[in-house]
């Protein structure tokens, strides 16, 4: 049989094809996060079926910020409340800053000192503030959060109505209103992709990480784990590798609707994105490999499609068939994607982002590959012996 160039274009646009389904089957993750909660019947967010609850906000902001932070939570509709502040000052300035709190007998304030090294500073503000907690349940945030509304407690705590939940993931959005230029759109675009990652994967009941801002465990669970002693060496991984340790499809929930809460960072927004993406990225090399293996798959047979398709275009000319069926391929992909990118964006409270999400996309890789190198330099420095 001869291999004429009709043939070749052919072929090209059948490899399109296949590299655009192959792609669309890898985004069932991101659908799967954009889904509703799903409700267990054991659900239950009575006020004498919520357990007692803590939330724990570490804090290294000015005293104002703390102070709206805990008006804010104490607002929130929840029987059995307490907050624990831990702040890093001196024991002088925490005793000035829980004056303040004199009229909330459910606020205790309590501190780690400036002077903290060879430790992970977050871990350790945690670890206190699980012995100052009085709760059943423990939640994790820090003092630049606001809540979607007041129900938000009550939201995250209904699963523990069953006493098999041991952990709750929810979600915090970052605010990036003051930044500005393309790379503000990019690090949402970037967000959602991998919010869209371990939301899928613990809906799928595979939970491999949370997100610190907005996360709930039994307190007996904690200290039945040890805390962070495993990874006590690091100064992350309090919300993924600390996850991954203890989560399974048994124990795990993930809350999203009406539980997101939104963290507020400035103008410094962006280098806040580059060191949690810097940490996270170094933190995944003890995660499963397959949710990351499986948006690397899709990004490699999105550009593939996009080669595969222009070869056959341009092999096949000047007919007119391959001209007509190229771009037809390709862009089924990228309708594809911006509609389940939109529906997780509005969920998910982001910006729903459109002509900007195929290059975003096609970028995404090369990024995320400059991103490690001009990190590498750094990685020593998420251990806790480093500083």
């Amino acid at each position: 049989m001869e291999l004429t160039l009709e043939t070749i274009s052919a072929i090209l646009l059948i490899v399109a094809a296949l590299c655009v389904a192959g792609a669309y089957i890898c985004l069932g993750t991101m659908r799967r996060a954009a889904a509703p909660d799903m409700r267990s019947d054991s659900d239950n967010d009575a006020d004498d079926a919520l357990p007692s609850l803590t939330v724990i906000v570490y804090s290294e902001a000015g005293d104002d910020a703390i102070v709206e932070c805990v008006d804010t939570i104490m607002q929130q509709d929840y029987p059995d409340l307490q907050v624990v502040v831990v702040t890093r000052a001196t024991a002088s300035h925490t005793e000035m800053l829980a004056g303040r709190f004199a009229d909330m007998p459910g606020v205790y304030v309590t501190f780690i000192p400036p002077a903290s090294h060879n430790l992970s500073e977050r871990k350790l503000a945690i670890t206190i503030g699980m012995k100052a907690a009085r709760g059943e349940v423990v939640l994790t945030t820090a003092s630049n959060i606001r809540p979607q509304s007041d129900q938000w407690l009550r939201r995250m705590m209904a699963p523990f109505a069953n006493p098999g939940t041991e952990l709750v993931l929810g979600f915090s959005r970052m605010d990036f209103n003051e930044l500005s230029g393309p790379w503000r759109w990019y690090r949402q675009f970037d967000t959602m992709l991998t919010a869209s990652q371990w939301i899928g994967y613990a809906r799928a009941g595979k939970p491999y990480r949370g997100d610190a801002f907005n996360l709930a465990f039994r307190r007996d669970t904690f200290f039945a784990h040890k805390g962070y002693a495993s990874n006590i060496y690091l100064h992350y991984g309090d919300d993924d590798l600390f996850v991954h340790e203890i989560a399974d499809a048994s124990n795990t929930r993930i809350v999203i609707d009406d539980a997101i809460v939104t963290t507020f960072w400035g103008h410094v927004a962006d280098r806040v994105w580059d060191t949690r993406k810097s940490r996270y990225m170094f933190t995944a090399r003890w995660l499963p490999r397959a949710p990351f293996a499986r948006y690397g798959a899709m990004s490699m047979m999105n550009w593939t499609a996009l080669a595969a398709a222009t070869a056959a275009a341009i092999v096949g000319a000047p007919l007119l068939w391959p001209a007509i069926g190229a771009p037809l391929i390709w862009l089924a992909l990228q309708a594809a994607f911006i509609a389940d990118y939109r529906i997780l964006a509005s969920k998910l409270l982001a910006v729903r982002l459109w002509w900007a999400i195929p290059p975003f996309l096609l970028a995404h890789p090369f990024v995320t590959l400059f991103f490690r190198i001009i990190n590498r330099s750094l990685r020593k420095s998420n251990y806790t012996w480093q500083r």
